[in-house]
């Protein structure tokens, strides 16, 4: 029997991957950046390898997170880790290699069995990066990364990490396939999340 086990999701996509600009060199180029930046992040926050399950989406990354990993460090360390890395890589990069992200974090509880996770849960942060909401503040190319944080990812942040989220993340209805929900949503910029 599978038990269900309770994880915090954080979905990473890269916009525009299969623009036609984009050559499959461009496409590999992304993906390193990508995952070279988000490992620099998770090892910042103090999260160990064995915490931290990466599911390849092809043109991002779902990050599946053991529970007792606090969201709060995904949003101050990880997230703006990120954030530098994209500015980092998008100073020197041609444009089909520049990098815009969409991410989402979440939490719920996922089942896995030998092909893989399945859940309600882990369905809805897939959809979720998929948001109307979360494309429209990238559209003009000057923002590098949008993230949401769903309502029961920001419920358990410490009262002390949730304080200082407020200024910059807007109360926002996300719309899916199946529903719409309101999550908190922030443009990203390396300097307006502190570095960890």
């Amino acid at each position: 029997m599978h038990m269900p086990v309770r994880k915090t999701f954080l979905g990473l996509d890269i916009v525009g991957f299969t623009r036609p600009d984009r050559t499959d060199s461009a496409c590999l180029a992304m993906r390193r950046v990508l995952y070279d930046a988000l490992t620099t992040g998770l090892r910042r926050a103090g999260i160990r390898p064995a915490a931290c399950e990466m599911l390849d989406r092809g043109d991002g990354i779902m990050s599946l997170l053991d529970a007792s990993v606090e969201p709060g460090l995904v949003v101050d360390t990880v997230v703006p880790s990120l954030a530098t890395a994209l500015r980092d890589h998008n100073a020197g990069a041609a444009r089909p290699e520049r990098i815009q992200l969409r991410a989402v974090l979440h939490t719920g509880v996922t089942v896995q069995d030998d092909k893989g996770h399945v859940g309600r849960d882990i369905s809805h942060a897939f959809r979720l990066l998929d948001a109307p909401e979360l494309r429209l503040p990238l559209t003009d190319g000057r923002a590098e990364l949008v993230l949401a944080v769903t309502d029961a990812a920001w419920d358990r942040l410490r009262p002390d990490r949730r304080r200082p989220p407020v200024s910059r993340f807007r109360r926002t209805l996300l719309s899916t396939k199946e529903a719409s929900v309101q999550a908190w949503v922030a443009i990203v910029a390396p300097d307006l999340l502190p570095a960890g």
